[in-house]
């Protein structure tokens, strides 16, 4: 199982713009109906912060940077010069409780 978890802070003016390129992204990759694949998007707190939780199977690299709604989403989140730029943290699960990823 590959675990992946990015996180970016992006400026309040730009916080309606990103949850709206999420809403499409995850529209298009729900639509690709990718077999064990999870992608989840969190915000934090402060309403700025935004965490995207992803579980597969599989490499999922290819399909989801495949979709173009994924490529538009990415290039305005970092012409938007989010206050945090995305980084990428794999992780791998150790425990669990309520609904199993294994």
């Amino acid at each position: 199982m590959r675990i992946t978890r990015h996180r970016y802070t992006v400026k309040p003016e730009y916080v309606a713009q990103n949850r709206q390129n999420l809403d499409e992204f995850i529209a298009a990759l729900t639509a690709a109906s990718v077999p064990g694949l999870s992608y989840r998007v969190f915000v934090e707190e402060d309403g700025q912060t935004f965490l995207h939780l992803v579980t597969s199977q599989d490499d999922p690299s290819a399909v989801i940077t495949g979709l173009p709604l994924f490529k538009k989403f990415q290039l305005e989140l970092l012409a938007s010069a989010p206050v945090i730029r995305p980084d990428q943290v794999s992780m791998s699960l150790v425990a669990t409780s309520g609904d199993s990823y294994r």
